[in-house]
């Protein structure tokens, strides 16, 4: 497939980014994140499919089927990233049949979780699934996850 269209999947507590106003994201919402998102990939020539969820059946779900209608995903797991009941094994697995399907996968975070407060000390989904990680940029992590996608897919 190589239609430029891409998918982006946002994980539980997106849907409300008023937390994220201590990190100095004033004024963010899911709407402004998705419409620099879909101005970003206007203006590269590419197709956009966002979805944000906080269930993580659906958010496994979409990536297994939302991938098939897309050349790429883009995935911000939130909390997923270092939850303890979210099934790790089985969303890497997800993701490394999505890269074996020669797509390119990003993982992002508005923020940058490895910082102390954040209580993480490692990238866990990352490690086990062999994806590009873009962090700590607020916004910008999407946009340079799209350029960064929309660079892969036109100039491999």
């Amino acid at each position: 497939m190589n239609n430029n269209k891409l998918l982006i999947i946002n994980g539980p507590g997106l849907s409300d980014l008023s937390n994220f106003n201590d990190y100095g994201y004033e004024h963010l919402t899911l709407e402004k994140l998705q419409n620099k998102c879909l101005e970003t990939c206007k203006s590269l020539g590419m197709e956009l499919d966002f979805f944000q969820t906080d269930d993580q059946a659906s958010l496994t779900k979409k990536i297994v089927e939302g991938i098939t209608e897309c050349d790429a995903l883009i995935i911000n797991p939130v909390g997923y990233s270092h939850e303890s009941t979210f099934d790790l094994d089985a969303y890497a697995s997800n993701i490394k049949s999505d890269i074996l399907k020669n797509k390119p996968v990003i993982e992002v975070h508005i923020t940058n979780i490895f910082h102390d407060n954040e209580g993480i000390s490692e990238p866990v989904i990352v490690s086990k699934s062999g994806v590009g990680f873009i962090c700590g940029l607020g916004v910008h992590s999407y946009e340079l996850a799209i350029r960064s996608i929309h660079e892969k897919l036109n100039h491999n």
